[in-house]
């Protein structure tokens, strides 16, 4: 016998596959965001910059307000890099990203604009960089045609805040919960479902037995025994005849 399933068993079967679906979105989700987060990773360690790259487009994350306004702290901005040729036809006026010196820590990128030009012999400058803030000040050391990275012009990609984010997701802390950790969990739910999927395949070759079914099965061995009664009867009186009739 099969039973027809209520109206609750089709809405929680309902709610279960609405369920499933909003899980494997946001499992998708992250599974992209780890690859990017993989990919910019890879990125940055692929080249002799060290910064995130793809093609010839540096992704930068501006950590101070030496800019501001044009650039404010925490922006994500894409800069170009450029060819040695390409480096010496910069002018006042551009801003560059660069390797600097800026608190006696070893180098570290900065982002700047160029406010004069030193020719130094027929092929070497010096680009003296100051920021947009108005209390920044001309930076201490002149900037090597070596040091310059890319160059970003206004109009060009600029997303405010997304810095920020990008920068403490590429963190230990950042990549650890929201990277490793979610990776994790997604092991441990899927082992814990294929363990549920295996049991359930094993539990379909074992069929439910209803009320009814039983009570029909209960009737059926009341029968049977009764009807092996009555044969064991018959047997026991065709045995007394034949002892009847052998005393005669």
């Amino acid at each position: 016998m099969s039973s027809t399933p209520t109206t609750e068993q089709a809405k929680a079967g309902k709610a279960k596959r609405i369920t499933g679906i909003i899980f494997n979105v946001i499992l998708w989700i992250f599974l992209i965001f780890a690859l990017v987060m993989m990919i910019f990773a890879f990125a940055s360690n692929s080249n002799k910059y060290g910064v995130s790259m793809l093609g010839n487009k540096v992704i930068l994350n501006v950590k101070t307000n030496s800019m501001e306004p044009t650039i404010m702290t925490g922006d994500l901005i894409v800069g170009t890099t450029l060819s040695d040729e390409e480096k010496k036809t910069l002018q006042e006026g551009d801003i560059i990203t660069f390797y600097a010196d800026l608190f006696g820590k070893g180098k570290e990128i900065n982002t700047h604009r160029i406010v004069s030009i030193e020719h130094i012999g027929e092929n070497d400058y010096r680009f003296h960089t100051k920021g947009d803030n108005p209390d920044a000040t001309l930076d201490s050391n002149a900037v090597l045609l070596s040091d310059i990275v890319c160059t970003w012009k206004e109009g060009d990609t600029q997303i405010h805040g997304l810095g920020s984010v990008i920068g403490f997701l590429q963190s230990r802390t950042g990549f650890l919960i929201f990277v490793i950790i979610p990776l994790i969990g997604l092991f441990v739910y899927e082992i814990v479902r294929l363990v549920m999927m295996i049991v359930k395949i094993k539990g379909k070759g074992k069929k439910d037995i209803t009320d009814a079914e039983k009570e029909e099965i209960r009737r059926l061995a009341i029968e049977e025994y009764k009807r092996s009664l009555s044969d064991e009867e018959t047997v026991s009186v065709q045995e007394g005849d034949d002892k009847g009739d052998a005393t005669e």
